[in-house]
C-alpha cells in the first residue's frame, strides 16, 4: 500500500463542506488496498473511519485523529446475473437505482437521487417513501477490523431497522452488496423513478452544501413537518441555517463550521422538544470530537 498522506482536509469531501483535517488519510483503489490500510492502522493502534461520497456526515472542526479510508478511487462495478446485481460499496446508490429502471426492474426506484455510495446506504438502511435498501439485499461482504477476514453477511442477519443495520457502529468495512429485483412489466417503477426525482428537485435545497436530511422522523410525522410548524425554517448559526426550502435540512451559506451546525441541531432540538413534547434524533452521523453537546431531554 502506498503511505498514507497525513493532515489531509476533509472539508472538501464532505457534501456539507465543512470539517477539519483528519491525521492519515488513504483512497485504495481495490479491495487488497483496503486491508493493506485496515492492516496499517491496527499496526498503528489508530482508529479508522470510512468515508464514500461524504453525505449524512458532519466532520467536527478538529477533525478526525485517525486513519480515513477513502473508498471513492475503488472501482464502482455493477456487475449484472439475471435479477440480480452485485455491487462494489463505492457504487453510486442513485447509479444502481437508475440500472434497476432502465433494465426493466423494481425494488428500489424511490430511493431514486439519494446522494450516497452502496456502502453508507447499506451501513444506514437508507429509504423514502416507504422502500429501504434492505428491502432488496440477498447478501454482504465484508472485512472485519477485528481479525482482518472478508466475511458475508446474509439478509436474514443483516438486522435492518429504520435508519440501521447490523453494520451501523460495527468495526467492518462493507466491500460489496448483492441485490434481488423484481421485474416490472408495467414500467411503474421508472414511472415512480421520475417523479421521485422531480420532488427532491423542487422540495430539496439542492443548490446549497448540506448533508441531508438531519433528523430521523418520528413515529406518525415528519421532522420535517414538526420543525417549520415550531417556526424554525431559516434559523441560523453562523452561516449555518435550517433551510427554507425544508426543514430537515441545514445548509451551509459558506463558511459555516461544524460548532455552528451542532448548535442549530442543540437548538433545533431544544425548541421542538418544548413545543411538541418530540424529542428528535440525528441522523446525521458525528465524525470526530465536539465541544458542544446536543440536547437530551
Amino acid at each position: 500500500m502506498r503511505p498514507p498522506f497525513s493532515n489531509v482536509p476533509l472539508a472538501d469531501k464532505t457534501s456539507f463542506r465543512i470539517g477539519g483535517p483528519c491525521r492519515y488519510y488513504c483512497a485504495p483503489v481495490d479491495e487488497n488496498e483496503i486491508g493493506e490500510g485496515c492492516a496499517w492502522a491496527r499496526e498503528k493502534n489508530i482508529p479508522v473511519f470510512v468515508l464514500g461520497k461524504g453525505t449524512n456526515v458532519l466532520v467536527s472542526d478538529s477533525g478526525w485523529d485517525g486513519l480515513v479510508i477513502d473508498l471513492t478511487q475503488q472501482k464502482a462495478n455493477i456487475a449484472w446475473k439475471d435479477e440480480n446485481a452485485e455491487c462494489a460499496s463505492g457504487v453510486l446508490l442513485h447509479a444502481l437505482v437508475k440500472e434497476m429502471v432502465d433494465r426493466g426492474f423494481s425494488g428500489l426506484e424511490k430511493l431514486a437521487g439519494i446522494p450516497g455510495s452502496i456502502g453508507g446506504a447499506v451501513v444506514m438502511n437508507a429509504g423514502a417513501f416507504g422502500q429501504s435498501i434492505s428491502d432488496c439485499i440477498v447478501s454482504v461482504r465484508y472485512l472485519s477490523l477485528q481479525d482482518l477476514t472478508i466475511k458475508t453477511l446474509e439478509a436474514k442477519d443483516l438486522s435492518a431497522s429504520y435508519r440501521g443495520t447490523a453494520f451501523k457502529g460495527a468495526s467492518s468495512i462493507i466491500l460489496s452488496s448483492e441485490f434481488h429485483f423484481k421485474s416490472d412489466t408495467s414500467a411503474q417503477a421508472k414511472k415512480s423513478f421520475a417523479e421521485v426525482l422531480a420532488k427532491r428537485k423542487d422540495r430539496h435545497p439542492l443548490d446549497l452544501p448540506n448533508c441531508g436530511s438531519v433528523f430521523k422522523n418520528p413515529p406518525d410525522t415528519t421532522a420535517g413537518k414538526l420543525i417549520e410548524q415550531c417556526g424554525l425554517k431559516g434559523a441560523s448559526r453562523g452561516a449555518a441555517e435550517v433551510s427554507l426550502k425544508h426543514a430537515n435540512f441545514i445548509v451551509n451559506h459558506g463558511g459555516a463550521t461544524a460548532k455552528d451546525v451542532r448548535a442549530l441541531i442543540a437548538h433545533v432540538q431544544r425548541v421542538v422538544y418544548e413545543k411538541t413534547g418530540v424529542a428528535l434524533e440525528p441522523e446525521v452521523v458525528m465524525v470526530g470530537e465536539f465541544e458542544e453537546g446536543l440536547f437530551r431531554p
